[in-house]
């Protein structure tokens, strides 16, 4: 009875060890470190049913890149609060099928199909909590989630029009991405040997993806919103 106490003691001491090495709330020995990240995303900007009334529009994912560094604040081994500064691209295509608008009423006679292209350049500053997780001494799993804000450089629309009937003298949507994006990322990764990284993750707009257009006294709201999946390899300095 006593050999089978002391084992059973021996057992869940070694479980106890197991899982605070798994989630250490120890004090870490650098309060900062620093990363450098690169990768690809695949990204989407849609557009509200009410952009343009009465037609049809899909909005397709695109491909682009992702290029930055991050700085962690270590908090503890199990948390850190990592700012990151990226340079990133987006791409996407979208088709809209309906009659033109103008000022709130319809154009007589002017039917339309039109398909395009979008690309922009973006300066993306997340903010995330990464919580970290010690599967072993050489691999760590981190779980992050927090805001980030993303600033318009440049956006680049291609159109290609063909009008059913009617004669229009302007396409159904030509707007560009807004100056400004708010919104949530989160997602996932691994550090291996403390140093290389491996992560995915996902980026939810919560804001207007498109600007407000001034039609004379008539403002049009194209809404929809931005959203991406990043996928980014990196290095743990």
């Amino acid at each position: 009875m006593k050999r089978i106490i002391l084992g059973a003691a021996c057992l869940l001491s070694a479980i106890g060890a197991n899982a605070s090495d798994f989630f250490s709330t120890d004090e870490c020995s650098d309060l900062f470190t620093f990363g450098a990240r690169i990768g690809v995303n695949t990204s989407n900007r849609t557009m509200s049913n009410s952009a343009v009334p009465g037609a049809y529009h899909h909005e397709s994912w695109g491909t682009g890149f992702d290029l930055g560094v991050t700085l962690d604040l270590n908090i503890r081994d199990y948390l850190s609060i990592q700012p990151g500064f990226f340079f990133e691209s987006r791409s996407g295509a979208y088709t809209v099928i309906g009659t033109e608008i103008e000022e709130g009423s319809l154009i007589n006679i002017s039917e339309i199909a039109q398909a395009g292209k979008r690309s922009s350049y973006n300066f993306t500053i997340p903010v995330v909590a990464s919580f970290h997780f010690n599967i072993t001494d050489d691999l760590r799993w981190n779980v992050d989630a927090g805001p980030y804000v993303a600033f318009v450089l440049g956006s680049r629309m291609k159109n290609k029009r063909f009008v059913v009937n009617g004669n229009a003298d302007k396409p159904l949507f030509s707007q560009k991405a807004s100056a400004v994006d708010f919104g949530i990322k989160m997602g996932t990764g691994l550090e291996i040997l403390r140093h290389y990284y491996a992560g995915v993750h996902y980026m939810a707009g919560c804001i207007d993806a498109w600007k407000t257009r001034k039609l004379g006294s008539y403002t049009k709201n194209y809404g929809g919103v931005t959203k991406g999946w990043v996928f980014t390899v990196g290095y743990i300095f």
